[in-house]
């Protein structure tokens, strides 16, 4: 017959091998933080083409009317060509189009605008064609594109009216400049244009073809104040873009836009310091929020000094701004610095109006999201820990955590076949009120990294009444169940058995029966079944595990079970009627508290394991996000705080001691028994109950004599 000892430590040791590979000490992890960009705005990047083309579809809207999309616009003034305008503008019959743009010139019958735009698309089709490389000119007159421009030109100068003065002149000048009769694009612009303020945008996009015209006379220094003044950075040749443009056109949404572009490199950013300093010394720029906030950005980010940002921050927002979406995202820096400078006495009116951005019907929302995630948990969240202010911090960062998920309202672990359901969560009920990803992430962790006494505590004051808390409660996660379980675990993490079976008696069976921590078998592991000598290093100064003995009892109140058992096994160590039932207390209760960090670790902890996803905190994060150092020493870590290696000398001690205490041959050869040293009960120890189970069970036993 086949041995059952053998049967039973076989199939341990297949199951042992599956199970190790989760076992591996992984996690929890410093979180992954969104790093967006701050000093930026819808336009960061963009160029002079960019600008141009957004205010002519602007001007053109205001030309015609407001009820016009913009995109409707652009369809008809940037991409359709000369033929669809050929269609549409046919006076007889009906239109067949459902663009506002072209609906609203065919039932005002104005003609006006539709020469002008024939006259623009001609203007644009010959340009193209020209640029073909299968373009041959069919005569020479003034150069080799006269034969295709002079037409346009002399389209333009009939234009008598005073509507599209502007508009038919920067087409004239653009038909002169292609032609390269240089000369005369010249003096047109400036006879043309000599009523028209810098600020007109069809004035400003012919200077860049005056700019053009300069360029290639030679004449750089004239062709790069032309370039300033029409606001393409890009083209202007000297070695400091900033000043030349400062000095020149210090409004220019290009320029601010050039340095926004630069935000990310901080050796070029920190050369527009002395720029920005002497224009604010000026009355010559109108938007002195843009330049503060450039400095207070610099000051920040560049130098981490905090107060001067601060400064540079608030002056800001007390002065214009190029656009609104610039001045909203200094008011987000201005909240970053206030939380690195622990100033928190607006955060909530902050918190709601940054809430406001996460809008669903705004494609901004993501980097809203980021941005209110960067500033909690880079910045508040630390700076709250290190005041030992938890409760605000916990709260402050389950906000973070859930805001856009509940908007969302997504359900993460709403599925056993979602792979994250597996986590050591909970998993998500149709009835659920919670959305987010509780048990896997960063306020979980910080909730786990306080001792059981001070989640207590922070679970009381969360029940205060605070307005702050009131608000963030809408999104952080908190109830009962949710915090109790935990408090039980820390509380077994700390032998603290008593306030386990406490917390643990107050989480209801409904919760425990959602949880995944019960529903993956890692709560179904006998605590109190020894390895065979436990852990021991290899040669590479690993620690492998030998073998395990464990059996395996589902209930879903493992951890309440352990705590009563732990207690009862404290109880018996001290007040056990004979030696050996104190010490036979003593080994249980060190195998139990050494397998409750290691093989049973579950009962202590929630992050565990070598595969992403399976038991890691769930992380979200884009290409430039980076993880936080500084938690290291905030966030829980078996490893750094408590240690497998300590938890084995202590287990290693524990059972030296264990087993001195014993007087008794049963008690002995049981506990040898219970540790797997089967060859020496039978050797030392043949005439035990022990010993005889060993062979009543085995017909090899005589061979490890």
């Amino acid at each position: 017959m086949k041995s059952k000892i053998y049967c039973r430590l076989s199939s341990v040791i297949v199951l042992t091998f599956v199970l190790s590979v989760h076992t591996f000490a992984c996690g929890p992890y410093p979180p992954i933080i969104p790093t967006p960009k701050f000093f930026t705005s819808n336009w960061d990047g963009l160029m002079s083409r960019d600008f141009n083309k957004q205010e002519n579809l602007r001007l053109w809207q205001k030309l015609t009317s407001k009820k016009i999309p913009l995109e409707d616009i652009e369809q008809a003034v940037y991409k359709d060509n000369s033929d669809v305008y050929a269609d549409v503008f046919c006076y007889y019959g009906n239109i067949h189009t459902d663009n506002l743009f072209y609906i609203y010139l065919q039932n005002t019958r104005d003609s006006e605008l539709y020469d002008f735009l024939v006259t623009a698309k001609m203007m644009e089709e010959r340009w193209a064609e020209i640029n073909s490389p299968w373009y041959y000119p069919a005569t020479r007159g003034y150069g080799y594109a006269a034969d295709n421009f002079q037409y346009i030109i002399d389209r333009c100068n009939d234009y008598k009216g005073i509507r599209l003065k502007d508009r038919y002149a920067l087409q004239a000048v653009r038909a002169l400049f292609v032609s390269r009769r240089y000369d005369e694009c010249i003096e047109y612009f400036k006879k043309a244009f000599h009523n028209f303020p810098d600020s007109n945008l069809f004035k400003r996009m012919a200077m860049g073809y005056v700019a053009g015209c300069w360029a290639r006379f030679g004449e750089i220094d004239k062709a790069n104040e032309y370039f300033a003044k029409s606001g393409d950075i890009s083209s202007i040749k000297t070695e400091n873009l900033v000043a030349f443009m400062a000095e020149r056109n210090p409004d220019s949404p290009e320029l601010m836009s050039y340095i926004q572009s630069c935000a990310d490199d901080s050796a070029k950013f920190c050369t527009i310091r002395p720029v920005a300093e002497q224009l604010l010394r000026t009355d010559r720029v109108k938007n002195r929020g843009d330049w503060e906030f450039a400095l207070a950005y610099m000051h920040g980010e560049f130098y981490a000094d905090y107060d001067k940002a601060s400064q540079y921050i608030h002056k800001a927002l007390h002065h214009k701004f190029s656009s609104d979406d610039l001045r909203d995202h200094a008011r987000a820096y201005r909240m970053k610095i206030d939380a690195e400078n622990g100033n928190s006495s607006s955060l909530l009116a902050d918190l709601k109006w940054m809430e406001s951005k996460i809008d669903m019907f705004s494609p901004d929302a993501d980097e809203w999201n980021g941005i209110l995630q960067n500033i909690v948990y880079a910045g508040l969240v630390p700076e709250l820990w290190n005041r030992k202010n938890y409760t605000t911090a916990i709260l402050l960062c389950g906000y973070a955590d859930n805001l856009i998920y509940s908007k969302r309202h997504i359900r993460l672990y709403g599925s056993s076949n979602n792979l994250y359901s597996l986590n050591l969560g909970s998993l998500r009920q149709s009835e659920d009120l919670w959305n987010g990803h509780d048990y896997c992430s960063l306020s979980f962790q910080l909730m786990g990294s306080l001792t059981s006494e001070q989640l207590i505590n922070v679970k009381h004051e969360i029940e205060t009444d605070n307005q702050l808390f009131a608000y963030l409660k809408k999104y952080a996660r908190h109830d009962s169940d949710y915090i109790n379980e935990l408090i039980g675990t820390l509380a077994l993490r700390e032998e603290n058995y008593q306030r386990a079976l406490l917390y643990f008696s107050d989480v209801s069976d409904r919760y425990l029966r959602t949880m995944n921590i019960y529903k993956t078998r890692y709560l179904n592991r006998d605590p109190f079944a020894p390895y065979d000598g436990g852990y021991y290093k290899d040669e590479y100064g690993e620690w492998v595990i030998k073998q395990s003995t464990h059996r395996f009892l589902k209930d879903k109140y493992s951890k309440y079970r352990f705590a009563k058992r732990m207690l009862e096994l404290q109880n018996q160590m001290k007040y056990g009627k004979s030696a050996d039932e104190r010490g036979m207390a003593r080994l249980k209760y060190a195998i139990g508290r050494r397998n409750s960090f290691e093989d049973c670790w579950a009962l202590t902890q929630y992050w565990r394991g070598e595969y992403v996803g399976l038991f890691e905190p769930l992380l979200y994060y884009g290409p430039d996000d980076n993880y936080v150092k500084n938690y290291d020493d905030i966030l829980y870590d078996y490893e750094r705080t408590i240690g497998r290696e300590k938890t084995e000398k202590i287990y290693q001690d524990e059972i030296k001691k264990a087993m001195s205490m014993l007087r008794s041959d049963e008690y002995i050869a049981e506990a040898n028994y219970m540790l797997g040293y089967f060859g020496a009960v039978i050797r030392d120890y043949g005439n035990t109950a022990a010993a005889q189970h060993i062979k009543a069970s085995c017909d090899n036993w005589q061979q490890w004599l």
